[in-house]
């Protein structure tokens, strides 16, 4: 009996992993709050009740948009086509088929089919074709009908799209960018785009998450094995750092630039008084603020020591001090903690487009950076140092 049991539970309970306690707080509150504004919506819609009726599966709906709205089946096209075609389609089976338990069966088959092949899947748009079929068979108008399911769809992308976009930690809709911007702003990744389409391609089935996630997900679980294999904690890195240069918001540029020059150093932190961490100044920044933009003919050399000669005039455009052009979080810019393995300052390094990571302490006060080259130098002293102890225990072993 007990191994019935344990059989059935290991194929009847999923084993996917529950919601966190907050993400189902979150949920259950976007779902009260996205229903209310949801019906809110009906309510003003200049049409009659029938027109406006609520439909049932948009509870169903609702339960996808609130609580997995990542989900790929949880975007506006899935909703608006499998809602929207399905609707039709369910309401032509009830209406030319002759009564039987088919007419259900069809509606729900030639949804999913027209759904999957329009890549529109949404698992309650079988709900809406069963929903119309019946409607047809009770003799409810189709106009009636089909105003009620725009209605119904227009007023929950609008609840979906105000609700979620206003709790921290969510957006929607979850968009893509084109592949050829990736491929610009990402670095190379372990694992390609045609790498997981065949991959996708053998399961020769339909799983409920983007690749982009995959990818993401495949990334993470590799920086917690390198960090569980190394622990090599970004503290460790900065043991025989000397003491860091730092900048203030106020510091003028050419200051700042003679600073870098003399310690022949990419990148400085910028910190307030309390030297905590507030922002990052690289070279880079100070090109972007060289660039010939009104007279090509200008030399980039003219352009700099005209930016660090500052300016006479009361009101002036030209920046002057540090802050004006820093990067800060505003801008994309990561830190990494002294706790935190030295896989959290690559991944800053490799896509957060800096030269230099701001290391920061217990107390969010700066403790040093790190570079490339830091991390170069950690990973090489690393595996001599695995090498050099596994050629000791061998010798060991042989004595």
């Amino acid at each position: 009996m007990t191994d019935l049991i344990h059989r059935l539970r290991r194929h009847l309970v999923s084993d996917a992993p529950p919601l966190t306690h907050a993400e189902r707080w979150r949920s259950s509150i976007a779902g009260f709050m996205g229903m209310m504004l949801f019906e809110a919506v009906l309510f003003v819609l200049p049409l009659s009740p029938e027109e406006k009726r609520l439909l049932a599966p948009l509870g169903a709906t609702s339960v996808i948009l609130f609580a997995l709205p990542h989900s790929p089946l949880a975007q506006p096209w899935p909703v608006i086509g499998g809602l929207m075609l399905s609707a039709p389609l369910g309401y032509a089976c009830g209406l030319w088929l002759p009564a039987g338990p088919w007419v259900v069966a069809i509606a729900l088959a030639a949804s999913i089919w027209l759904t999957a092949w329009a890549r529109c899947i949404h698992p309650p748009a079988g709900a809406m074709a069963l929903t119309m079929a019946m409607a047809a068979s009770q003799g409810i108008a189709f106009e009636a009908s089909l105003f009620a399911v725009s209605a119904n769809t227009v007023a929950i992308l609008v609840a979906v799209m105000v609700v979620n976009n206003l709790i921290p930690g969510r957006h929607y809709p979850q968009g893509t960018p084109p592949a050829a911007q990736r491929r610009a702003h990402n670095p190379p990744e372990p694992i390609a785009h045609r790498d997981l389409e065949a991959a996708l391609a053998e399961i020769d089935g339909y799983l409920d998450v983007r690749e982009d996630d995959l990818v993401d997900l495949y990334q993470r679980t590799m920086r917690h094995a390198f960090e569980r294999t190394h622990e090599v904690r970004c503290m460790d890195l900065l043991v025989d750092q000397t003491p860091i240069t730092a900048v203030e918001f106020a510091t003028p540029l050419a200051e700042a630039w003679l600073s870098m020059r003399q310690l022949r150093v990419d990148a400085l932190p910028v910190v307030d008084r309390s030297r905590r961490v507030i922002g990052l100044l690289a070279l880079e920044d100070f090109l972007d603020h060289v660039s010939p933009a009104g007279d090509a003919r200008r030399p980039v050399g003219d352009a700099m020591r005209r930016l660090l000669g500052g300016t006479a005039a009361v009101h002036s455009e030209q920046p002057e001090v540090v802050g004006q052009v820093m990067r800060d979080a505003r801008k994309g810019l990561l830190v990494a903690r002294l706790t935190d393995g030295i896989s959290a300052a690559a991944q800053a390094l490799t896509t957060g487009h800096q030269p230099a990571v701001p290391i920061i302490n217990g107390a969010d006060r700066l403790a040093g950076t790190l570079t490339r080259a830091d991390m170069i130098s950690a990973l090489y002293n690393r595996i001599t140092l695995t090498d050099a102890m596994a050629v000791s225990s061998g010798v060991a072993v042989a004595a």
